[in-house]
């Protein structure tokens, strides 16, 4: 049984991956909704444009049905004038006909200074709408071309974002290629990991002198890879992690396998000169705590062993690190 040490901080990248997406698709569609706001308010405005057109028509009806009556008038008047011409007959005709023209006059020019009222009113809406609307369609006109932007953006910070999930295979091709034939390299966590019984002898937590020369060497090559400025920037920790098989005892296996990891530190300390190697390099010793399994049973020589592992940077500091890259 192999222990995967990476769940935790893919679980907690793609947490926050997620609320980094879910923020940026707030901001897509508060930018959408704004628009068609906007919009609607207009289309709302067009509405009572529309409401005064009818209006407007239902005057100049009106206006046309009391021209109609008058020109019904005349022709009646034309008629009792023809059939009876007399001046007397004439002359109440002519009341008549001059009473009813007045009275349509009358009834026409209120609806004309209705119309003019509101073909005034109605220009002023018009030419209003015209430049909002204008507006309108420059504001959507740049808020696709924000909106297009920022999914270009969120496109290539999704895409930066997926190194991180690649960082520790990366890194593992690498060791397993410089290291591969002394240490075993895990192809996903980029663990190294090593039979502690040709390092150390049985209830000894002395380095054996012909370990030394391979350990030596694992440590050049890990190091120099890991601290290198590419690498380094996103590393938290490296660990030295002594294990031992559950003979002895867990309380005496834990203080062998912690005098076991100091030694190595040491060790390291001593091959490796780097001042920076104290900000990263730490030890511990796990005892019989992790056993490695074999059909159910703990297989003794696969548990008897020491790893040296590294921790990512939080996925926020990468998260702000893409960010940060994209604002520059």
């Amino acid at each position: 049984m192999r222990i995967d040490i990476s769940n935790d901080e893919k679980s907690s990248f793609w947490l926050s991956f997620a609320g980094l997406m879910t923020g940026l698709f707030f901001v897509f569609v508060l930018v959408v909704g704004v628009v068609v706001i906007r919009y609607s308010i207009s289309a709302s405005q067009l509405v009572y444009l529309q409401k005064d057109l009818n209006d407007n028509i239902a005057a100049l009806n009106a206006a046309n049905k009391e021209l109609s009556k008058k020109h019904e008038s005349i022709n009646l008047f034309i008629e009792k004038l023809k059939s009876n011409p007399d001046s007397a007959t004439i002359e109440k005709l002519y009341k008549n006909l001059n009473s009813d023209l007045s009275k349509s006059t009358s009834t026409i020019n209120n609806s004309l200074d209705v119309i003019s009222l509101k073909n005034d009113e109605l220009t002023t809406q018009v030419d209003s709408q015209d430049e909002q609307i204008s507006n309108l369609k420059i504001e959507i006109e740049q808020k696709d071309s924000e909106i297009e932007i920022l999914q270009k953006d969120i496109e290539i910070t999704k895409n930066s974002l997926k190194n991180y999930a690649k960082i520790r295979e990366d890194i593992a091709i690498n060791l397993k290629s410089k290291l591969g034939t002394i240490a075993q390299i895990d192809s996903k966590s980029a663990e190294v990991t090593m039979n502690a019984a040709k390092i150390f002898n049985i209830n000894s937590t002395a380095i054996r002198d012909d370990a030394k020369f391979d350990l030596r060497r694992i440590f050049k090559v890990y190091l120099d890879y890991i601290l290198s400025p590419n690498i380094v920037e996103n590393i938290a920790k490296i660990t030295i992690e002594c294990h031992t098989d559950s003979d002895g005892g867990y309380l005496h296996n834990l203080e062998l396998s912690q005098k076991r990891a100091l030694e190595i530190m040491k060790f390291a300390y001593a091959t490796y000169k780097d001042e920076n190697l104290s900000k990263y390099l730490i030890s511990t010793g796990k005892s019989n705590s992790e056993p490695i399994l074999k059909d159910g049973l703990e297989d003794p020589v696969a548990s008897f062993r020491i790893k040296i592992k590294f921790d990512l940077q939080d996925p926020k500091y990468f998260i702000d690190k893409v960010l940060n890259q994209r604002v520059n």
